[in-house]
């Protein structure tokens, strides 16, 4: 497309929604990227979707309110649907944090200066470890054809949330605590068992203090279950990164009106 015949209106459209996406999608919204960097990548990004946005009808004029109102709403459409791709994210580091709770970890929180936050020493590990897998099963590439296709399903002048919307972003969101049991039930288990087999020991012998013993052999047993299940732990994140997209595509097609 030749860029003299880009039109400025649509070309803005097209920026806000990417721009929107780009600094809430993982990996690419993380920040430890500098802001201007993201800036020129979603304006990027925006020139080879243009096209799409050209071939919608229905968009105000620019010089009317209502064209700044419907940018708007393409921002907040393009943080919605990058909020959803990171959803898988969320949820392997919410099942870290249970993993760590039940291991010990509890107090040993630290400072994580990329969210700005107090996070699980365990959380925080298999949330990197699922950008990792993430990057190496091409996920970023799903991401974007995604995001391209939205404009298919969803133009401009279309991007509404009603209730059918509504109540797909409930069940898309929800699958947060789905992933975190689905990752974290294998190690869960194993803690739980040693936690069963300390008590019939503190039974037994009652002299023996279990406290000085159930730390470490929790700890040992945590970490041993994680590595041990590192193949079933990707399994069930490239199941849920599929997961998610097809979240996405069926909120999209809701706020279609499909």
């Amino acid at each position: 497309m030749d860029p003299a015949q880009i039109d400025p209106g649509q070309l803005f459209l097209a920026f806000m929604r990417v721009s929107g996406f780009v600094f809430a999608a993982p990996v690419l919204g993380s920040p430890v990227i500098p802001r201007l960097v993201k800036v020129w990548y979603s304006l990027l990004v925006a020139l080879v979707v243009v096209p799409l946005v050209g071939a919608t009808a229905g968009t105000p004029p620019v010089e009317t309110a209502g064209f700044f109102v419907l940018a708007g709403r393409e921002v907040l459409l393009g943080i919605l649907m990058g909020m959803i791709c990171s959803i898988f994210v969320h949820g392997v580091e919410f099942g870290g944090q249970l993993v760590g709770f039940q291991m010990g970890f509890a107090a040993s929180t630290l400072f994580d200066p990329v969210t700005k936050n107090e996070a699980s020493v365990v959380g925080r590990f298999q949330g990197m470890l699922a950008l990792v897998l993430f990057l190496v099963i091409n996920g970023h590439h799903t991401m974007l054809e995604s995001f391209a296709l939205s404009y298919r399903a969803v133009p401009p002048s279309l991007s509404a949330l009603g209730p059918g919307a509504g109540r797909e972003m409930i069940a898309v969101t929800g699958t947060v605590f789905t992933i975190a049991i689905k990752t974290s039930i294998p190690v869960l288990t194993a803690l739980l068992l040693a936690q069963i087999g300390v008590g019939f020991l503190a039974k037994t012998m009652p002299q023996m203090n279990v406290f000085v013993i159930g730390f470490p052999v929790k700890i040992a047993l945590g970490l041993t279950a994680i590595g041990l299940t590192m193949p079933y732990f990707a399994y069930v994140l490239g199941k849920s990164i599929a997961g998610t997209n097809s979240g996405l595509m069926r909120l999209l097609a809701a706020m279609a009106g499909g």
